[in-house]
């Protein structure tokens, strides 16, 4: 999280050939990667990149016509619950969902060490991993997976909602306050919540704590392990109080523990809400079910002084070859395939989240405010990517939970926290 100071514009969008296919790359690809390959692939994805993965599947099949490749996709929590037990059993699809650092249970420093990964180093893909991201993306300086998409968290914005209720984007804490309130006052969902779905309960905690933790101590993981620091009475607790804040003064849709991920979208998209507080890899499903593109992903403030706010930021999960896949050989030509331009300009179009090694003026217009803060320096790694196992994020899953539904205190959930960092 130290590292993020040194982010710059040039790592997030520049490093790769810009995107376009000329008859030369055309010719190179045909011959590295119109190999003949035969027999079945098997891909597996997360719902929202399904999309995304379907276009590159299609263009390998071509220069493949002999391979079946079948792509399968569920959603995050689907894929949690079940890819471990695949990996077990030795029945895991060949292209894998892998997930940045050690904080869930598909995440590289929970499955590489299993030894349920192919090592990937030698690989072209190895080339576009960001040296800021290194230690959450590599294990032991070896490369098991490839990760395309920085992540970023903030407010999708329904701009037409905006406009019409004649409000304006906040730049600190009670700016916020207040704007919640007029469109609160207006019949407005200010912030549609679906924390029926688990997931969803830790991005408005996250978005808050790039601020209240590591504004003041960008080395909050490091200092966490080194036993000088807990969530309790650190800024988690802020950020906790300001989330039940929102929730006491009615800044959220009825029910948000009922309430599920696709719900909150259809409330935004819908124009009942005005805002919902997720990852960039969600906007494309927003703009998708609302059928315009006039939404904005703004950056939630945190605090008084507009110059504190900070972005929580990171790697989207990707993929990597389980070790035990019966067309290896294939699986890794695929994830190579990936990484060329053309490929890279249909991910970045088809997902509008940036994409590593994408010229500045191909990022999506929804996204300029939001990235000027990653491109400035101003964000925080992702908080459960450097947590040391995947109990932590779960306490704080059951934890929101249960603020909501008054079976516990911010100190009772930090508490457990320290306690699953700590087993």
């Amino acid at each position: 999280m130290g590292e993020m100071s040194s982010i710059s514009r040039r790592l997030f969008l520049g490093g790769l050939a810009t995107a376009g296919l000329s008859a030369g790359l055309l010719a190179r690809i045909n011959t590295v990667y119109a190999q003949n390959f035969s027999g079945q692939l098997n891909v597996l994805c997360d719902a929202a990149k399904r999309a995304a993965l379907q276009s590159a599947c299609d263009k390998f099949g071509k220069l493949n016509p002999g391979l079946d490749i079948r792509l399968n996709a569920a959603s995050v929590d689907q894929l949690m619950a079940t890819v471990r037990m695949q990996y077990t059993s030795g029945t895991a699809p060949d292209i894998v969902p892998v997930w940045p650092g050690s904080g869930v249970p598909l995440s590289v420093h929970q499955v590489a060490p299993g030894g349920f990964l192919a090592d990937l180093s030698d690989q072209p893909i190895a080339k576009a991993v960001p040296a800021f991201a290194k230690d959450v993306i590599e294990v032991d300086g070896k490369l098991y997976w490839y990760a395309n998409q920085p992540s970023v968290i903030g407010g999708i914005t329904n701009m037409r909602v905006i406009q019409k209720a004649g409000v304006k984007q906040p730049t600190t804490w009670p700016e916020f306050l207040d704007m919640c309130q007029k469109l609160k006052d207006q019949g407005i969902i200010p912030i549609a919540l679906g924390n029926a779905t688990q997931w969803n309960t830790q991005l408005i905690t996250y978005a808050l704590v790039a601020t209240t933790v590591f504004k003041d101590n960008p080395a909050f993981p490091e200092d966490m392990k080194a036993g000088k620091v807990t969530f309790v009475g650190s800024g988690w607790e802020e950020a906790l109080e300001k989330y039940m804040v929102l929730k006491d003064r009615g800044f959220f849709n009825d029910n948000p523990l009922g309430t599920s991920f696709e719900e909150s979208q259809q409330l935004v998209a819908s124009e009942q809400a005005a805002m919902a507080i997720h990852t960039a890899g969600t906007m494309a499903g927003m703009i998708k079910t609302a059928g315009h593109r006039d939404f904005e992903m703004w950056p939630i403030p945190g605090r008084d002084d507009a110059a504190q706010t900070q972005v929580p930021v990171g790697i989207t999960n990707g993929y990597g070859v389980f070790e035990q896949s019966k067309n290896k050989d294939a699986a890794v030509a695929f994830l190579n395939f990936m990484y060329e331009p053309e490929i890279q300009q249909d991910w970045a179009t088809t997902t509008l989240v940036p994409v590593f090694g994408m010229p500045p003026e191909l990022t999506d217009p929804v996204y300029v405010g939001i990235m000027k803060y990653v491109n400035e320096g101003k964000g925080a790694l992702y908080m459960d990517n450097k947590w040391p196992n995947p109990r932590v994020q779960e306490a704080h899953f059951v934890g929101i939970h249960d603020l909501f539904s008054g079976k516990a205190t911010i100190k009772d959930v930090l508490g457990r926290m320290d306690a699953a960092y700590k087993s």
